[in-house]
């Protein structure tokens, strides 16, 4: 009877754990600079593609890295005239492969032999889509750049973390964690 119980109770516990899902969430953080220190100043973030300067959606991405830069020691300003720097930033989305998951299936010790049935839903297709942000900062008056990254992070394309508006305030809070960050190095960052 005791082992009927704990069977039981072992399977409640292997569906609930499934339910959560992964434990946590990362972002791949790529950074380059010369390892020189890079003294704060004003910032004007653009964007890399000129056609999207005086969108909506570039200004609310633009604010999610100025936030960041702000909280690095940087003023950003809203003119590059008035800019020591100037940041270029680049949002790409990609839908990758489709993944086929298999169902879950959960088994019960019955004598010799294991009963196995399927639990939840059964195979589930998904599309991946990879959210991107990558930042230039360059100096105003030598024309070089200082420093420059990018993060990633893939994820469902129907799921949350697949939609920019989530995804982007992550991932430049991922990509500014520890500025100026590892030269060359990719780090898996928490979101």
């Amino acid at each position: 009877m005791k082992t009927g119980i704990l069977a039981a109770s072992s399977i409640a516990l292997m569906i609930a754990l499934s339910a959560c899902g992964r434990g946590g969430m990362y972002a791949d953080v790529a950074r380059f600079h010369t390892n020189q220190p890079i003294n704060r100043g004003t910032l004007f973030i653009q964007p890399a593609d000129p056609a999207t300067a005086n969108s909506l959606e570039f200004r609310t991405h633009a604010e999610s890295v100025a936030v960041e830069m702000r909280r690095q020691g940087f003023q950003t300003v809203p003119d590059a005239a008035q800019a020591q720097y100037v940041a270029t930033l680049d949002i790409t989305q990609t839908d990758g492969t489709t993944v086929t998951r298999p169902g879950t299936t959960v088994g019960v010790p019955v004598g010799p032999t294991i009963i196995a049935t399927p639990v939840g839903r059964g195979p589930r297709n998904a599309t991946e889509r990879t959210t991107t942000i990558a930042v230039q900062i360059q100096s105003q008056s030598t024309g070089q750049k200082v420093w420059e990254g990018r993060a990633s992070k893939t994820a469902n394309a129907g799921s949350q973390e697949a939609n920019l508006t989530w995804a982007v305030p992550r991932l430049a809070t991922a990509l500014f964690t520890d500025f100026p960050g590892t030269p060359g190095v990719t780090q898996q960052v928490r979101l």
